[in-house]
């Protein structure tokens, strides 16, 4: 059995981001759940078991503080969708009609044509990096750190759980703007943070450190956009509360620590099996 020794996250994150929750958390939460598990043929015995445990309400909350419940509801239902498409692989380009309803009936109607392009070239881009990394487990290898570290950016769904802002927010950002080089360092930034805190084990530690202070400094330099200024403030700030509900949620869920969550905070040290 080997150990790592982990840096304090909560720490690192919450002296710069502040940690804010939905209050809609519990009602949305048990109203995801239901649906999850009233579904058929959906999830299987083990991810019914284990869904309470994963606490995916409480990280669409931690995430979208602000959003009302209709929304954290679409929110939580997709969280739920791409869990299952992580535990279970092969459903990755399968199980299409869980996804269509929440696409349809929420995302679709509220939000513009190049947001609509640019979450589904998101979600192709995160199944096709699931499947290659469930080829590399079955066929028994390990990429390199620069190799692992492309992978996770768009494995992690952290992509798309950025994209939910615009979505959460109700936000009007122009493509010119969203692609604007200031906002994409910060974009990067806040999709790295999320993909390595959730890979801790891959010696992510260091990385997240370093790229908290990238996100700080690169923050400090965006600019003015005018009419557009107050939706691209909203916009950073709902940046940082996906860091900060992310890294936050590690150690809430049984995802990642099990029953030692509080243990790895005080210490730092997961010990691997």
């Amino acid at each position: 059995m080997g150990s790592i020794r982990l840096p304090n996250f909560p720490a690192l994150c919450n002296a710069h981001f502040e940690l804010r929750s939905n209050p809609h958390c519990r009602h949305v939460t048990l109203a995801s759940e239901k649906w999850a598990l009233s579904t058929p043929l959906f999830l299987d015995a083990d991810e019914e078991a284990r869904l309470p445990g994963a606490r995916l309400g409480l990280l669409a909350a931690l995430c979208f503080p602000t959003c009302d419940a209709s929304q954290l509801l679409a929110i939580t239902k997709f969280l739920i969708v791409v869990l299952h498409w992580v535990d279970r692989p092969r459903s990755l380009y399968a199980d299409e009609e869980m996804l269509d309803p929440i696409w349809t009936k929420y995302l679709r109607p509220t939000t513009r044509r190049d947001w609509q392009k640019r979450f589904q070239r998101h979600l192709a881009a995160f199944r096709l990096k699931r499947a290659l990394a469930a080829q590399d487990a079955v066929q028994g290898v390990v990429p390199d750190l620069e190799s692992y570290i492309d992978l996770r950016r768009d494995a992690s769904g952290a992509k798309m759980l950025l994209d939910m802002i615009v979505y959460a927010e109700g936000l009007n950002i122009p493509q010119y703007i969203y692609e604007h080089p200031a906002l994409r360092r910060l974009r990067q930034d806040a999709a790295d943070i999320i993909a390595w805190s959730t890979a801790a084990a891959h010696c992510a530690g260091n990385l997240v450190k370093d790229t908290i202070a990238n996100f700080l400094a690169n923050e400090a330099s965006l600019p003015c956009f005018d009419d557009w200024d107050l939706d691209v403030r909203a916009y950073v700030r709902g940046l940082k509360d996906c860091i900060a509900g992310t890294i936050n949620w590690l150690y809430e869920t049984d995802r990642f620590f099990g029953e030692s969550a509080e243990d790895v905070r005080s210490s730092g040290w997961v010990f691997l099996s």
